[in-house]
C-alpha cells in the first residue's frame, strides 16, 4: 500500500518534471527591453539570441504560423500600405514567409533590429509585392479567360427552350403556318421527360402568352396591328388556335400543382412520421390523369386526406376528429372517422380533380359532393396501393 506522503511526492515530482523539449529549447523566447539593443549588445550575442528564438520557432511553426506576423511587419516596420501588404496574401504562404517569418515573429517578442537589417528586410518586402502584382495581373487575365458562369435560372431557360419551346414551336406554331389548327403537346409529359422542374414553367409561360395575347386581340379587334396580322386566319381558326393555347396553358397548371406536391415541405417533420410511412405503398405520379403524389410524411397528424385510385376512379376522403390527427401503419390510414370519411367512384374525373387540387374544403363540400356527385357514396377502409395517388392534405 503506497503511504500518502510518497503519493504527495511523486504528484510534486511530475508537476516539476521537465519536458526534453523544455530542456533543449526551453520556453517560448521574449526578450526584455534593452537585451538585443545594438548599441548596447554586441553583434555575437545579439544573433546568439537569435538563432535560439529562430530555433524555437523552427521546431514548434509551421510556415503559415508566420503568415499574419508577415504581414504586419511589413505595413508596420517596412513602410508599406495596408492594401500593398494584403496583396502580399495572394502569395503562397513559402514565398511570404521566406525569409522574413522568423524575423517577424522574434521582432513582436521584444527583439530589436539595426536600421540597416530593417531597410534589407524593406527591401525584400518590396521585392515581394512586385511578385504579388504580377500574380494579381496573372489572375486578372485568368479571369478574363474564364468562360462566363451561367446561372441556374438563364440554364433553365436554355434547356427549355431546346426541348419544351421547340416542340411548340415545330408542332403548333409550324401548324399554323400550314393552316393546321389541329395539332396538339403533351406539355406535362415533356416536361416530366426532359426533367424540367417548376422554374421552368414561368419562362415557357411568358413566353406563349404573346402569342395568346396577339391572337385575343385579333380574335376581338382589340389591337390594329394583331388584326392586321392575322387577317390571314379566319375566325372559327382564331377559335382553334385559342383552344389549342388554353389545353397547353391546363397543363401548365397541372405541373404548378405537380411540383407543389412533390415539394418536400421544408418543416421538418419528427421521425416517427418517417417510420409511420415507411412502408406505404402508393402511385407517385400518373401520367393519364396529369397527378402526383403529395410526400407521404405530410399525412401523420393532418386531419384531412384526399385520395384517388386511378384504376377503379375511386375518390376516397379521410377526416379525423383526433387530437394526434392521421396515423400511418403498414399500408392503411388510421384514427379516420368512418362517419365523416367518404368514398364514391367519379364520372368525370377531369372535372373533379382539379376542385379537390385547388378549392377550399367548404367549396369542395359544395361544388363536388353536394353539385357534382351523383354516384353512390361509401365508407373507406383506409387501405392505400400502387394505384393510389395521394391528392391532398389539409
Amino acid at each position: 500500500m503506497v503511504s500518502k506522503k510518497l503519493e504527495a511526492t511523486r504528484k510534486k515530482g511530475r508537476r516539476n518534471r521537465v519536458t526534453i523539449e523544455d530542456q533543449y529549447l526551453g520556453p517560448e523566447p521574449i526578450f526584455n527591453p534593452g537585451e538585443t539593443t545594438p548599441d548596447k549588445v554586441e553583434n555575437k550575442v545579439r544573433l546568439s539570441l537569435w538563432t535560439k528564438g529562430a530555433h524555437w520557432y523552427n521546431y514548434f511553426y509551421k510556415t503559415k504560423d508566420y503568415v499574419p506576423y508577415v504581414i504586419d511587419f511589413v505595413e508596420e516596420v517596412c513602410g508599406l500600405t495596408k492594401e500593398e501588404a494584403n496583396s502580399i496574401k495572394k502569395l503562397k504562404d513559402h514565398y511570404i514567409t521566406f525569409p522574413l517569418g522568423k524575423s517577424a515573429r522574434l521582432f513582436y517578442r521584444g527583439y530589436e533590429y539595426t536600421k540597416e537589417e530593417i531597410e534589407n528586410f524593406t527591401e525584400v518586402a518590396r521585392e515581394k509585392l512586385e511578385s504579388a502584382k504580377l500574380v494579381e495581373e496573372v489572375l486578372e487575365e485568368k479571369k478574363k479567360d474564364a468562360p462566363k458562369v451561367i446561372s441556374i435560372a438563364e440554364r433553365t431557360r436554355r434547356k427549355m427552350m431546346d426541348s419544351i419551346y421547340g416542340e411548340f414551336d415545330e408542332v403548333i406554331v409550324e401548324g399554323w403556318l400550314n393552316k393546321d389548327y389541329k395539332q396538339t403537346i403533351d406539355v406535362f409529359g415533356l416536361f416530366k421527360k426532359h426533367n424540367l422542374k417548376g422554374n421552368a414553367v414561368a419562362p415557357f409561360k411568358k413566353i406563349i402568352d404573346k402569342y395568346y395575347e396577339e391572337i385575343e386581340d385579333a380574335l376581338h379587334k382589340r389591337c390594329e396591328q394583331a388584326v392586321e396580322g392575322y387577317s390571314h386566319v379566319s375566325t372559327a381558326n382564331k377559335k382553334k388556335m385559342i383552344k389549342q393555347m388554353d389545353t397547353i396553358y391546363a397543363d401548365l397548371d397541372s405541373l404548378q400543382l405537380s411540383f407543389k406536391a412533390s415539394r418536400t415541405p421544408r418543416a421538418r417533420k419528427p421521425k416517427a412520421s418517417d417510420a409511420q410511412v415507411k412502408n406505404l405503398k402508393y402511385n407517385i405520379e400518373d401520367m393519364e390523369y396529369k397527378l402526383t403524389s403529395i410526400n407521404p410524411i405530410q399525412i401523420p397528424g393532418k386531419e384531412t386526406l384526399w385520395v384517388f385510385n386511378t384504376k377503379t376512379r375511386n375518390l376516397y376522403e379521410y377526416v379525423t376528429n383526433s387530437t394526434k390527427g392521421f396515423e400511418v401503419g403498414g399500408t392503411t390510414i388510421k384514427s379516420f372517422d368512418e362517419k365523416l370519411s367518404r368514398c364514391t367512384k367519379l364520372r368525370k374525373p377531369d372535372v373533379i380533380l382539379p376542385l379537390i387540387l385547388t378549392k377550399t374544403a367548404k367549396q369542395i363540400e359544395k361544388q363536388v359532393w353536394k353539385d357534382q356527385i351523383t354516384t353512390k357514396v361509401n365508407s373507406p377502409n383506409g387501405r392505400i396501393n400502387q394505384d393510389c395517388i395521394l391528392l391532398r392534405i389539409l
